[in-house]
């Protein structure tokens, strides 16, 4: 089977004609003219224009030339033997074989010049040199790879290979390199997804399944982050495929709850404690005050009644957000106190039956005895 038109072909053109004398005059002028064009190219063209020049100058002037002088010489050698058709289709078909090899060339080269030039690195836009150069050998890679299993299935067609078998032969191979690289492959592409995504950058604070630090560096196989008490952990990217990934810095406010406790005894006094506390954060700069501020009474506990305290800062940094929290309770203590309330804390009272005699309740009390 081959991949050229046979000798009674719709267009009139075949591979034999270049096997012959004037097809071999014609290449020869085409390589030529193709030769001064990429001459050109190369030496007044834009960035562009001159590097893929550059890449197709071999591919086009070896790769083609060995492929036409090649079958010109084996025909003229099967004609001056007369060895009959069916060296005329090997011959056929190893030229076809040179072409596809000439055209891999030139694709790998032109892929590789794109790859590596500066529109490709503004495109990508990763500002780390390292990370940039790990993606576009990844990318090179794999567009080698890609390039190789096309030229290779060209070439088992050419060579009679069924379409089916070349099919299932490549499937099977996908399969098995899947599984046998399958937890490889799995960080790999969770890496693509964090260069791509961009869920969290380095220096961000992050916690993933309970993994939780401050990322130093995004690899392709796993990601740095350091720990709060300054030690390293490398994480592989899978875990951020099948986690859930919390990202503190991307955060708009910080949140400051609080359920504060008060007497029962102070009871009648809440109400205007939690209008003055509610006043004060409405009024106060550090507080965002587009988002949700709630001061209410909101719990009977058993020891105390529960004032909830809810609002927002506008600052996000955690050390600035801790002084602005710890400033905010010390004026609700001070609110509470005003007012003549107190907070509250575990205890037990006792409150005595109303016919009993204090001075007897306090000696049974003291002995462990019931009082009568």
């Amino acid at each position: 089977m081959s991949l050229i038109p046979g000798p009674h072909s719709a267009n009139g053109f075949n591979l034999e004609f270049l096997q012959t004398n004037i097809g071999l005059l014609i290449g020869t002028l085409a390589l030529l003219g193709a030769w001064l064009l990429l001459q050109l190219l190369s030496r007044h063209g834009r960035n562009m224009g001159s590097q893929l020049a550059a890449a197709l100058r071999r591919p086009v002037l070896i790769g083609f030339g060995v492929s036409l002088y090649a079958s010109w010489i084996i025909h003229q050698l099967n004609k001056d033997l007369r060895l009959g058709l069916l060296v005329q289709a090997e011959v056929n078909r190893i030229s076809t074989t040179l072409v596809i090899a000439s055209i891999t060339w030139a694709v790998m080269n032109v892929g590789q010049t794109v790859l590596m030039s500066a529109s490709m690195k503004r495109w990508i836009q990763i500002k780390d040199q390292k990370d940039e150069s790990m993606l576009i050998n990844v990318m090179s890679r794999l567009y080698t790879i890609s390039v190789l299993l096309i030229a290779t299935a060209a070439l088992m067609v050419n060579f009679g290979v069924p379409s089916g078998a070349i099919a299932t032969m490549l499937g099977g191979a996908g399969i098995g390199f899947s599984f046998a690289t399958q937890q490889i492959s799995q960080n790999f592409l969770s890496g693509f997804m964090l260069f791509f995504n961009r869920p969290f950058r380095e220096g961000d604070w992050i916690n993933a399944n309970n993994l939780e630090g401050t990322v130093e560096k995004i690899g392709w196989y796993y990601t740095r982050i350091r720990t709060f008490d300054r030690r390293p952990l490398y994480i592989p990217n899978s875990v951020f495929a099948i986690n859930p990934i919390e990202n503190p810095g991307e955060m708009y406010n910080r949140r400051i709850f609080a359920n504060i406790g008060l007497r029962y005894e102070d009871l009648s006094k809440i109400g205007n404690i939690t209008q003055e506390v509610r006043t004060y954060l409405e009024q106060h700069p550090d507080i965002d005050q587009n988002q949700s501020i709630v001061v209410s009474f909101n719990e009977w506990d058993s020891s105390s009644i529960n004032m909830m305290v809810y609002c927002f800062t506008k600052t996000t940094i955690w050390r600035d957000w801790l002084e602005i929290q710890q400033a905010i309770f010390l004026e609700i203590a001070g609110i509470v106190q005003r007012s003549g309330a107190d907070f509250a804390f575990n205890c037990t009272t006792l409150y005595p039956a109303p016919n009993a005699n204090a001075d007897t309740l306090i000696k049974s009390l003291n002995q462990g005895k019931p009082a009568s």
